[in-house]
């Protein structure tokens, strides 16, 4: 009885001690999610601010363009001129930047000019304003002032911008003010005044404005209190002052709250399992219930390691058929289930500049960012090297494509490493679980597809599985044998585009490799240069393209003969070396060749691609940028390589006479040029009109239709002869003139 009754009081006491410590573990539980959430609101206050912050400072550079600038010291301070004003601040800001107002105040602060809504306002009305802007026109003159007292007397070089911003209340609405000092550039143009006008805008914090911030910075229900609400419970607050620090609007948002996601999720569940084994504890099967446990433990971590990935935790390709197997018979399912495949754009690069170990971090990162998108870990998958699968059950064409690019964009904000930031995209293939997918293997064939598909129309996209892609990628195969054959077999042919001076005399040519196939007809380079890029090609067409146009250069010895370099081509250490050997067992002289490169190329590879291209310069080779403005456009290129000519691209060509920004950035591009020392080209030069614009902006060499379509080589040869009808040009005014040659 003894026994019995010591054993009934074991019972209650272990019983009463484990409620107890169940008890304190959902409070503990309960107080840390709190923190969490507490944390995590802090968070976002602090991230949402300074994102605030920033986008106002972002405003007010936006009117950096349009005040350091000659132009507007010749029209806003040396003579006012109404017109320009009009047209190149009042319509511009409003228009293209979407300021509501924009005044320009003269040396003394006073209006000379303003526009608003659209409209050029009356003077007097800028006193309405003048309280809420005169703490930023005080700002921008005492720096005026500051900068002024310690300017050399003959100061040419470009200054930095002064330009201040604020915010405030004006009748009803939000404001975000900006103020800026007008002064030159290049220094052309010289401030006649004591002082220089000041630019002041206005942009109204509206709907629009609060969606662009909210999808940036993934706010919830974001929206704007016109009084101070930061006391306000279940929202999250950021405050916005005006010039005198008085708090006139909160941005008001709703937090995440993960820790009490977190806490509705588990809580109950290991509520449960505590009272379970706590039950389970106090039967006298404790030791038989402790070995089947264990069994049970060593057999789901048999099958945990066979079906996850070991490095993220995630499931890997197997669990991942599996999962699809399943969805096949699941009834439902079918057609509603969409797989996204996703594939990470630069991952070989961080593996090869820093090593195996932070990749491996990125791929940790990448995989938590990943399950918190797909909301269940049971729908995310690492299923090889740098790619990863999603499954979005109940799924729809609308709801798949907006889930697919929010992986898109999650991919493209960088991520934190323990050496430092990286920025990185993704690529990603979608496809729907169909009927007729016998098993997981004929889904991953169609997703894998639309992914080929989205990292060919240029990455960092996503692209949707169409049949369609199944005959793309057959007629992929086809062009990839015959290319393959027809380089074996020297069929292709090299074309070259005359290029001219502004008196129309052929100064060189540019070389153009062109292919026409039996099979498929005439190939556009568009399509087999990629082609010849992605299947190991590129080095066999890029060699019988220099072999070819050397060759050929040796007909005109007087002109030069440009030939186009690419990235595969500077990644090889012995490029130098061979181009020069070629160009000496040819006869060519390298000053009578020059290569163009892409931005891009540039860019990329970094300190080996210096070396090669001043190795190129010193044996005589010209060197030059093509599609110049489409891609980096950092001066510190232009200043580290030894480039000789800058090329237009024919994008900015084109829109010329249609985009004033058109316009202006060629004007910009041909002067940086000069600046430089550096001959400008523009191609794709189809118009007259396009001509005398280019001419007019400074332009000396063209290339184009305009003067003639790419010809043969034989037709250079007599159009060098001074033959007539050598080329037909698409306006005979244009003809290419063969005189300094014939000279």
């Amino acid at each position: 009885m003894q026994d019995r009754a010591r054993a009934r009081n074991h019972f209650w006491t272990i019983a009463a001690g484990g409620l107890a410590a169940i008890a304190l573990l959902g409070v503990t539980l309960t107080r840390m999610s709190e923190g969490f959430d507490r944390v995590s609101l802090e968070r976002e206050q602090v991230v949402v601010d300074i994102g605030l912050s920033y986008r106002f400072e972002e405003i007010g550079r936006s009117l950096v363009p349009l005040v350091v600038w000659d132009d507007a010291v010749v029209h806003l301070d040396n003579r006012f001129d109404r017109a320009w004003t009009r047209d190149n601040i009042g319509t511009f800001l409003q228009v293209t930047e979407g300021f509501q107002f924009s005044w320009v105040l003269d040396a003394d602060d006073r209006p000379i000019y303003g526009m608003d809504g659209g409209q050029e306002a009356d003077l007097s009305s800028f006193g309405a304003l003048a309280r809420s802007t005169s703490s930023i026109v005080s700002r921008v003159r005492q720096a005026e002032a500051a900068r002024n007292a310690t300017a050399a007397p003959q100061q040419t070089a470009p200054q930095a911008a002064i330009v201040a911003t604020a915010t405030d209340v004006i009748g009803s609405d939000l404001y975000v003010l900006s103020a800026a000092l007008v002064q030159p550039d290049f220094g052309t143009a010289r401030i006649s005044g004591r002082r220089a006008p000041v630019v002041v805008t206005g942009m109204k914090v509206d709907a629009p404005f609060l969606e662009a911030f909210q999808r940036r910075y993934m706010l919830s229900d974001a929206h704007l209190h016109s009084d101070d609400a930061r006391f306000e419970a279940e929202q999250a607050h950021v405050g916005i002052s005006n010039p005198e620090g008085v708090v006139v609007a909160t941005v008001d948002w709703t937090p995440q709250q993960p820790g009490g996601a977190l806490l509705r999720k588990f809580l109950p569940p290991t509520l449960i399992l505590l009272v379970v084994m706590l039950a389970i504890a106090l039967i006298a099967y404790r030791r038989a219930w402790a070995a089947t446990r264990a069994v049970v433990a060593s057999e789901r971590h048999a099958v945990h390691v066979a079906c996850h990935d070991t490095l993220t935790g995630l499931g890997n390709r197997h669990a991942l058929e599996q999962r699809l197997t399943a969805q096949t018979t699941a009834d439902g399912a079918v057609g509603s289930c969409a797989v996204h495949y996703v594939d990470l754009d630069e991952f070989k690069e961080v593996n090869d500049i820093s090593g195996h170990a932070v990749g491996d971090e990125l791929l940790r990162i990448v995989a938590r960012r990943l399950r918190r998108l797909a909301g269940d870990a049971d729908l995310c998958f690492r299923v090889g090297g740098d790619e990863f699968a999603l499954i979005q059950p109940n799924a729809n064409p609308t709801s798949a494509a907006a889930f697919a690019d929010a992986i898109v964009q999650g991919m493209n904000r960088r991520f934190g490493l323990s050496i430092g930031r990286f920025q990185i995209s993704a690529s990603v293939g979608v496809a729907f679980l169909e009927a007729a997918d016998e098993d997981a293997s004929a889904v991953l064939r169609k997703v894998d597809l639309a992914l080929f598909s989205a990292k060919r129309e240029g990455r960092q996209r996503f692209a949707v599985y169409d049949p369609v892609m199944e005959e793309a990628m057959r007629r992929r195969r086809g062009l990839l044998d015959a290319l393959r054959r027809d380089l074996q077999a020297g069929l292709l042919t090299m074309v070259y585009q005359p290029q001219v001076d502004r008196d129309r005399t052929l100064v060189g040519v540019e070389a153009l490799v062109r292919w026409t196939s039996n099979e498929f007809g005439p190939v556009s380079p568009a399509v087999f240069v990629p082609l010849a890029e992605e299947s190991g090609m590129i080095e066999a067409l890029e060699a019988f393209t220099l072999k070819q146009a050397f060759q050929d250069s040796l007909r005109w010895p007087s002109l030069k003969t440009a030939v186009n370099v690419s990235a595969v081509q500077l990644r090889d250490p012995g490029f130098t070396d061979r181009i020069i050997a070629l160009a000496r067992i040819m006869g060519v002289r390298p000053s009578n060749i020059e290569l163009e490169l892409t931005e891009g190329v540039l860019v990329d590879r970094g300190q080996n691609a210096a070396n090669q291209l001043h190795a190129l310069r010193a044996a005589g080779f010209s060197l030059a940028i093509d599609d110049f403005g489409t891609g980096y456009s950092s001066l510190s290129y232009l200043s580290r390589f030894p480039i000789q000519k800058i090329k237009i691209d024919r994008s900015f060509v084109i829109e010329m006479g249609r985009s004033r920004s058109a316009d202006v950035l060629v004007s910009s591009i041909v002067h940086l040029g000069r600046s430089l020392d550096m001959r400008v080209i523009a191609e794709g030069v189809d118009t007259p009109e396009q001509w005398l614009r280019l001419a007019s902006a400074g332009c000396n060499e063209f290339q184009g239709y305009l003067t003639s379509r790419p010809v043969t080589a034989d037709c250079i040869e007599r159009l060098c002869a001074g033959e007539p009808g050598a080329v037909q040009p698409q306006d005979p005014r244009f003809t290419p003139s063969w005189k300094r040659l014939a000279a």
